[in-house]
Formats: structure tokens, C-alpha cells, sequence
């Protein structure tokens, strides 16, 4: 079997599919005869549609698509060549399960970015070196050469051929090896998105430079270090002069279009255009809207559909319990009623996520524990969290994405016996989700998971603890629910939930300072919600209509 030093192919831990063993098999895994065959190998370039994709900032990208036939073969090709590829970490490109959003996430919260740009990616990949790598894997040539026939257009990879993404990454494989040893030696995370190069580290990325780090913004390529360049011109690429940028902490900075500061998220302006086009549909008309959207922005689909798709990916990227994705996606909704809906159905980990929240309040020393979203209930804690608050304005809620948007409440009913209590918030519906309570009958034994906020700081997150019911005792009348696990200070409050997310307790004390762990059972405050008084109840049930 040949070699395959060159191109940095891990041969002996490859097999190659019988079906690219012979040119025999591969044309009866084609279903292709010899005289279709010829007709492909002279006439490929009539198989193609040609067009020119443009962009707002005046780029153009030149497609060239396969028409049915062609498309078929290329696609059972792929097949073939994705058994083979082996993907490195650093690549996100072309691969499953990986996307932009993954790309962006290598890099999160890094000080320091340096994005460069593979120029005309994919005509830089010729039919002569798609050859040469499937002849380094142990392809027979003359298979080598029909692969290569199908899958390029005018002799390079064509921008809309199933083929051309894993084709690409093979290419790549011994660039990516490269710039992945450099990176590592540099201390650096090195990802590569297609033709888009991202470089991030804690620190002012010298290392990548011929000398001092240039100024953040666009810069020269010709600046980079003479070993990173050497890689990518030895590999057959150039570098993108328009595109090369680097970022530090006083600057945005951006990963294949995501902003990575802090949280992974998309650029304000996303939102706010798809904002304006929902307001335009709200206050003229979905009719008046689309022509809008036509002749001013040049908008060749219906904005209905346009403004789906950016709203799915919105969704994608921060989630299914964000609420700037729920008020949007309830504002489509309203405008496109013909449409089909965008569903606002999140997971049970993101309910959990978005029903548990922050609660403080200063008398004296700073309190803080837990609270909830209990479904036909309202804003639920335990009574200890917030006996000391008087006024409206000495408890404030707030959520760990947004620490600094603080909500204020009031207690509308408490128990210090059962250490229950009932809020009145301000918290807008579209920024939390609701728990259920359980009415299962819970035994000794059963996995129950813990969550709260324990000593709450800035960038935590949701505190989640599993174990399991130890006991379930009663003192002084009021029934509780002994778990396993640690119940720290901060987490007093949270919901203790069952194996369906529904909520068991309410958690009551416990931590390394208590000898047991204990919650309310969440029967104690049905109980208490039937026997409250009458002042008492009124105003709890304003709350929770």
C-alpha cells in the first residue's frame, strides 16, 4: 500500500470500503455502466447550473450545482469518503454534529482572537490533487481518476457538489496536523470552519507574529509568522489579504459570525432586523411588508419564510429558554398566522434553567437564596430567604444569564413553621419557565436532584445535585423529604425534583454545617395553599391569575 507521509494520512489505521477497491466495484456501487461513464467523463461541465450567489457587503461566491443525476452520484461518493476521513477536533466544518456554533464555542471567553481566511477555497483544490490524496490513501488510480471526474467541475472542486465539503477536509487533513501541533506548542486553540482559520488565546498572540502584535482590527497577512504562513502556502492555499483580523478584550470578538465575549451569541443587529421586519408587518401589513422587503432589501423569498429562518437560528444559537428567542418567536407568531408556527418548546433542562432564579435581600448582612416558578402557584421559597424582608424593595430577583437586571418582589404569603413563602414579582412571562409540582407518592431510594444558586457569584451557574431519598420524616406536623445529597447554603428555596422534573420539595436547610439534608414536601404547600386565610388567600390569587 503506498505511502502516505506527504499528505499526513494515518494509513495503517484506514480501511478502504471494498467498493473503492476496483474500478469494477465502484461503477456496480454506482449503478453506472461504461457508456455512462464516458459521457460523465467528457460532458461533466454541461451537468452543472452556474450562478453567482451575492452578499450585502457586494461579495460574490460563484455556485456551481449538479443537476439530479450528477447530484446522485456525488452523494453515494461522499458515502464512500466519509468512512475513509478521519476528523481532527480543531476541524467544524462539513461535519457532523459540528457546526459554526461549535466552532465559536473552542474559543469562548478568550482574550485574544486572530481569524484569517483561506482565499477561493474551494478552486484552490484542483482535480490533480484530489487525486493525489485518494492515491496516498491506497486508492487505485484509475478509481482515483472517476472520483475525481464526478466530483470537479473545469478541473477544482465545484462550490455546490455534495462531494466538495469531505473532499476539502481530506485535503486539509495535513494543514490541520500542522497548525494544530503549532498551536499547541504556542498554547493556543486552533479551529478551522472551511476556508475560515480562527487562532484564540488568553494572552497578546506575539507568537503568531513576525514581530509586536499589530493593532486590533484588519491587518496585513504578510504580518503572521513566516512557520504559519509557510503551512498554509506549503498546503497549497493563499491567504485572504481582505480578511485577516484580530481582536482583543476591548473590542467585540467575533468566531464564523458569533460573538464569543462572554456568552455564544449572535450580533445585536441579527435582532434588531429581525425586529424591524416584524414591526413593519405589525404596523403596514404582512402585504406591505413583503414588497418592502423586495424592493428596498432585494428579498427574493417571502418574508415569511426569511424571517423563519433567521428566527430557527436564532433559537439555535442561544437556545430554547432565551427569552429575546420566545418574545420574537411569539411576535412571528402573531404577524405570519398562516405560517406555520415556530414552536416555543423547551427542554426539561432549560425549563429547570429558566424556572429557577436568584432571590436577595439586605437586612443587615446580605441574604440570598433560591426561588421558583411553581405552574398554578407563582414565585415559591422558603420562608427563611425572605422573613427578614420588609417593603417592596428590599428583595430582589434576578436570573444568572442577567445578573445585573434586577426584578423587584414582595412577599404575599409566608409560613415560617413550614419555611414556605409566595412572591409578587415584575418578571415579564416571556423570561422564565414554569416547574409542575408532583403527585406521585415518592419512597425511600428514589433518585431526586437538587437545584439552586449556593453562595452565589457572577458567572455561576445553575447548581444541580443528584442523590437520593434517605428518609422522609415529619417534625413538628410538617413533612419532609431527607435527600442524599449536600443541600449548601444558597440552594434553600430551589426545587427538589423526581426523575420527570416535577418538583417533590422545597429545599429547607442542610449543608456541611447541618447533620441532614432536608425539603419541604411539595404536599406541605398544597396543604397550606387550602388553608390560608381569607386576606391572605385574595392576594395570592391575584398573583397567580
Amino acid at each position: 500500500m503506498p505511502s502516505s507521509s506527504a499528505f499526513g494520512f494515518p494509513i495503517v489505521s484506514v480501511a478502504i470500503p471494498c467498493e473503492l477497491k476496483s474500478e469494477e466495484k465502484l461503477l456496480e456501487y454506482l449503478a453506472i455502466s461504461t457508456k455512462e461513464l464516458k459521457f460523465v467523463w467528457w460532458y461533466r461541465e454541461r451537468m452543472y447550473r452556474k450562478f453567482e450567489l451575492g452578499s450585502k457587503k457586494g461579495k460574490v461566491r460563484a455556485i456551481a450545482a449538479p443537476n439530479n443525476r450528477l447530484k446522485y452520484i456525488q452523494r453515494r461518493i461522499a458515502v464512500l469518503l466519509n468512512q475513509i476521513y478521519r476528523v481532527r477536533n480543531p476541524v467544524h466544518g462539513f461535519v457532523k454534529e459540528k457546526s459554526v456554533k461549535t466552532n465559536a464555542l473552542s474559543h469562548l471567553k478568550k482574550k485574544y482572537i486572530v481569524n484569517i481566511d483561506l482565499k477561493d477555497f474551494f478552486p484552490s483544490i484542483t482535480e490533480n490533487r484530489v487525486i493525489g490524496v485518494l492515491n496516498s490513501l491506497g486508492i487505485e488510480r484509475s478509481v482515483s481518476q472517476i472520483i475525481a471526474k464526478f466530483c470537479c467541475c473545469n478541473g477544482h472542486l465545484p462550490q455546490g457538489a455534495p462531494t466538495s465539503p469531505v473532499i476539502s477536509n481530506m485535503i486539509c487533513f495535513k494543514m490541520d496536523k500542522s497548525l494544530m501541533s503549532m498551536a499547541k506548542e504556542m498554547r493556543l486553540i486552533y479551529t478551522r470552519y472551511a476556508d475560515d482559520i480562527t487562532f484564540s488565546g488568553y494572552r497578546p498572540m506575539t507568537v503568531l507574529f513576525e514581530g509586536a502584535a499589530p493593532f486590533p482590527g484588519r491587518f496585513d497577512p504578510n504580518q503572521l509568522a513566516s512557520e504559519l504562513r509557510q503551512i498554509i502556502s506549503g498546503n497549497g492555499f493563499v491567504l485572504n489579504a481582505n480578511k485577516a483580523h484580530y481582536a482583543d478584550p476591548n473590542m467585540r470578538r467575533m468566531v464564523t459570525g458569533l460573538k464569543i465575549n462572554e456568552i455564544i451569541n449572535v450580533d445585536r443587529r441579527y435582532i434588531r432586523n429581525i425586529r424591524s421586519a416584524l414591526y413593519s408587518v405589525q404596523t403596514i401589513g404582512e402585504t406591505a411588508a413583503q414588497d418592502k422587503y423586495q424592493i428596498k432589501y432585494g428579498g427574493r423569498s417571502s418574508l415569511g419564510a426569511h424571517l423563519e429562518g433567521k428566527i430557527t437560528w436564532l433559537r439555535y444559537i442561544r437556545g430554547q429558554s432565551d427569552p429575546v428567542f420566545r418574545a420574537i418567536a411569539v411576535r412571528y407568531n402573531l404577524c405570519f398566522p398562516n405560517r406555520r408556527k415556530i414552536e416555543v418548546i423547551p427542554t426539561p433542562e432549560e425549563v429547570r434553567d429558566r424556572a429557577v432564579w436568584v432571590v436577595e435581600h439586605s437586612e443587615g448582612d446580605m441574604a440570598q437564596g433560591s426561588a421558583f416558578f411553581l405552574k398554578g402557584v407563582g414565585l415559591v421559597t422558603a420562608a427563611h430567604c425572605v422573613e427578614e424582608a420588609t417593603g417592596l424593595q428590599q428583595i430582589s430577583l434576578y436570573h444568572p444569564s442577567k445578573p445585573n437586571n434586577l426584578f423587584a418582589a414582595t412577599v404575599v404569603g409566608i409560613d415560617k413553621h413550614r419555611d414556605i413563602a409566595i412572591l409578587e414579582h415584575s418578571i415579564p412571562l416571556t423570561e422564565f419557565f414554569e416547574l409542575e409540582s408532583s403527585f406521585r407518592v415518592v419512597q425511600v431510594g428514589d433518585n431526586m436532584t437538587a437545584v439552586g444558586f449556593p453562595g452565589f457569584a457572577k458567572g455561576d451557574r445553575l447548581n444541580v445535585r443528584e442523590g437520593k431519598i434517605s428518609s422522609l420524616p415529619a417534625k413538628s406536623g410538617v413533612r419532609l423529604v431527607e435527600v442524599t445529597q449536600k443541600l449548601t447554603q444558597g440552594m434553600s428555596g430551589g426545587p427538589l425534583l423526581d426523575s420527570d422534573n416535577k418538583v417533590v420539595g422545597i429545599i429547607h436547610r442542610g449543608g456541611p454545617g447541618e447533620g441532614r439534608d432536608f425539603a419541604t414536601h411539595i404536599g406541605v404547600l398544597n396543604d397550606w395553599l387550602r388553608e390560608r386565610p381569607e386576606g391572605v388567600s385574595k392576594k395570592i390569587e391575584e398573583v397567580r391569575g
